[in-house]
């Protein structure tokens, strides 16, 4: 089958299909660049090889492989999924709650990354700390914290409230993975991060990628 002109173009220029904002974000985009698509939001590439080459780094160094009998997850900050994708493949028999507060992502997420497709999961438009409250009975396996506007992190992750909160929705072996920066006014903050975290969670191990600190912290030892 012969493809578009367009879809081939791409390989040599590189063609925003969409450009719009949200009340979060200024300037969302999807760009069609080598036959695939990629998003940027304010200026921050959210999804590529990139971004699954840093995830997987993470994935493989903090042993979340090794995890098994993953049937609950919670992804608080959806983007373009490719975290959610990971977590599929990862955890195939588990399901998979995304959660962003923006619907403008939710929306792209399914019109241009194929998050619509995956069976298992189930997309909510909701504040991160709004939908925590509301968590009185279901428990996860895990919980991801990948909660960006553009480069910045919202304050409230590193908060003990939160992460308190965190804790007590994650079933009794369930674990926390929070995506977190070292660049730019985060260079000193993981290292108030790592002793916020030891005071809620039994084990906390951290791994670096160029710019991104993940942390893994465990409900119990």
């Amino acid at each position: 089958m012969q493809l578009p002109i367009l879809h081939l173009l791409s390989y040599i220029f590189p063609r925003t299909i969409l450009k719009t904002s949200s009340p979060y974000n200024r300037d969302i985009r999807v760009v069609e660049e080598s036959g695939k698509y990629k998003l940027l939001v304010n200026g921050s590439t959210e999804t590529g090889q990139y971004i699954k080459k840093l995830l997987k780094f993470a994935v493989d160094k903090l042993g979340m492989s090794k995890e098994k009998n993953i049937r609950s997850v919670l992804v608080l900050g959806v983007a373009g999924g490719t975290i959610i994708y990971m977590l599929h493949a990862l955890y195939p028999k588990a399901q998979i709650t995304g959660v962003d507060i923006d619907s403008a992502m939710i929306e792209i997420g399914k019109k241009y990354f194929g998050l619509g497709s995956i069976k298992k999961l189930k997309l909510t438009v909701a504040d991160a700390k709004d939908y925590l409250r509301r968590q009185h009975i279901k428990k996860y396996d895990v919980v991801v914290i990948d909660l960006f506007i553009g480069r910045d992190i919202p304050a409230f992750v590193s908060s003990n409230n939160f992460l308190t909160r965190i804790k007590t929705i994650l079933t009794p072996r369930g674990f926390v993975l929070i995506n977190y920066l070292k660049e730019l006014e985060y260079g000193l903050k993981p290292s108030g991060m790592t002793k916020i975290l030891r005071t809620v969670f039994k084990d906390v191990r951290s791994v670096d990628y160029q710019y991104n600190r993940f942390f893994l912290a465990k409900k119990s030892l």
